[in-house]
This record gives C-alpha cells, sequence and structure tokens, in this order.
C-alpha cells in the first residue's frame, strides 16, 4: 500500500513538475492561435494517454500485489490523465520557435531569401528589420533532380539567431523544369 501510495505521489509530482517547466519562453508574443494550439495540445495528449496505458499495463504486470479490475481501472485512468497533460503540454511547448519572434516583414524577407538562395544555389542572409537581433542564413544543401516527377529541387538549411540561442529547419523547394518558379515541398 506503502508503494502504491509513492508510486502515484512521484507519477503526480513528475507531471506537476513538467506542466509548470514547460511555460511558453515567447514572452507574451504568441502566434499561435488556439485553434492550432487545441490541436498540437489534443495530438500530444493522446499519445500521452497512449504511453500512460501501456505504461500502467506494465505496472499491473510486474507487480506482485493483486489489484482489483476496478482499482487497475482507476490507476490506468490516472497513469492516462496525467501523461495526457504532460504530452498536451509539451507538445504545445515544442510549437514555440524562435521563428515565431519574426514580424510579418521579417517573414516576407525569409521567404525571399529561401527563393533567391534555391533559385541561385548561394547562401544567402535576412534580418528582421522589426527585431534587428533576429537574423537568419539560408543556406542551400544539395541540388539534384527528380527526373520521373519532371522537376529540380533543392534542400535547404535556414537558421534563424535571436542572440542568445539559434535555431535551424530544413525545407525542400523544387521547380517545374524546363523553368518554373521554386516552391515550398511537403514531404
Amino acid at each position: 500500500m506503502k508503494t502504491k501510495k509513492s508510486l502515484i505521489i512521484s507519477f503526480v509530482s513528475a507531471c506537476v513538475f513538467f506542466l509548470s517547466a514547460c511555460q511558453s519562453t515567447s514572452g507574451g508574443d504568441d502566434k499561435l492561435g488556439w485553434g492550432t494550439r487545441a490541436i498540437i495540445c489534443t495530438g500530444g495528449g493522446i499519445a500521452g494517454a497512449y504511453v500512460g496505458k501501456k505504461l500502467a499495463e506494465k505496472f499491473f504486470e510486474k507487480t506482485d500485489r493483486v489489484y482489483s479490475a476496478k482499482e487497475i481501472d482507476t490507476y490506468t485512468k490516472g497513469f492516462q490523465l496525467g501523461l495526457f497533460l504532460t504530452f498536451c503540454k509539451l507538445a504545445d511547448y515544442a510549437g514555440n520557435t524562435i521563428y515565431k519572434k519574426l514580424s510579418e516583414e521579417g517573414e516576407k524577407r525569409r521567404r525571399e531569401q529561401v527563393l533567391q538562395a534555391a533559385s541561385s544555389a548561394q547562401v544567402t542572409t535576412y534580418e528582421d528589420p522589426s527585431n534587428p537581433n533576429l537574423r537568419g542564413t539560408v543556406k542551400p544543401i544539395k541540388t539534384y533532380a527528380e527526373s520521373a516527377l519532371n522537376r529540380e529541387c533543392v534542400d535547404i538549411e535556414d537558421t534563424l539567431v535571436d542572440g542568445s540561442s539559434s535555431e535551424s529547419v530544413y525545407v525542400k523547394y523544387c521547380r517545374s523544369l524546363p523553368n518554373g518558379p521554386y516552391q515550398p515541398v511537403t514531404v
């Protein structure tokens, strides 16, 4: 009985820790709408509930004590709820990137430079005029033909630095041959 209470207290404490530790780092300048946040949270939460169920199953398989069906159901729901909330918050936290700090004009300059890098195969840079600490470097990594689709593609590394940290994203741009405009491609 004492072990069970300790396990529950530890689990709840860990969940509370993760929920409180993962506060938004965007300083109130949050560009994600409530709908996007709800989708991100739900996706993370569903994954957390699944993991919680699997953890509960493993716990009850390995324990020597015999639990009633009601106890198993209650504890399983506790695991699921705790991990649903934790994964929800972690997924929401993962959605907070320094790219969200770009102003509208900064995003426009970024798009222009990504297209310039794709078409020229040269490294380009950009800066956010509203926040000069945000500076980006766009580096074409690889240019190749996708003959079956009659297009040319470029893999690009886009790195944004905000003075104290940096973040890179990798994007693929393709154009229809012979002279189509480059456009982002989702894989």
